[in-house]
């Protein structure tokens, strides 16, 4: 018996230009959340909450099911999927991440705001260096929707896979 086999899988659809379309759409989501909650003057107290978790796993789980659905066949690979949901993870987080950077850059109240939420740390408001929060707070934030995305890909590519790839046999 062999450890490792090889497969041979097929890929139904293109899930790279789904994953840039379901990307943006998440992005703008995760986006809109927490611009609506800083124009409601209830900002979050950090841009990666429950909330902003809980509506990126939900819309991967969504969109991969739609993803799905919108193949001729109706059928998947697990390698799709999760091809699918990374990519669409890297895009969330990518237009997520640039998203708090322009915000933070514009608006010092929300660094306020979110560096005690996330580091523990208060900042001076006079302080010359608070300029670093922002791309910080940015990439950090990106990094965590990345990975938390790429999880929820993998658990809806285990939920949503319908079609087993063939093992090739070397003879």
């Amino acid at each position: 018996m062999k450890v490792f086999k090889r497969y041979s899988s097929t890929i139904h659809g293109n899930y790279r230009k789904a994953y840039l379309r379901c990307g943006l759409i998440v992005g703008v989501l995760l986006s809109l959340y927490l611009l609506i909650r800083n124009l409601m003057g209830t900002p979050a107290v950090s841009p990666v909450s429950l909330i902003s978790d809980a509506i990126l796993l939900v819309s991967v789980f969504l969109f991969a099911a739609y993803y799905r659905n919108s193949l001729p066949e109706r059928k998947v690979t697990m390698k799709e999927l999760m091809l699918f949901g990374m990519g669409l993870a890297a895009v969330a987080g990518l237009v997520y991440g640039l998203f708090l950077w322009v915000l933070l850059s514009v608006d010092n109240d929300s660094i306020m705001h979110f560096v005690p939420g996330m580091t523990g740390r208060e900042v001076d408001p006079n302080d010359p260096q608070l300029h670093y929060w922002a791309p910080f707070i940015a990439i950090v934030s990106a990094i965590e929707t990345l990975i938390l995305g790429a999880f929820g890909a993998f658990l809806a590519a285990i939920l949503f896979k319908n079609e087993k790839p063939e093992i090739k046999n070397k003879r």
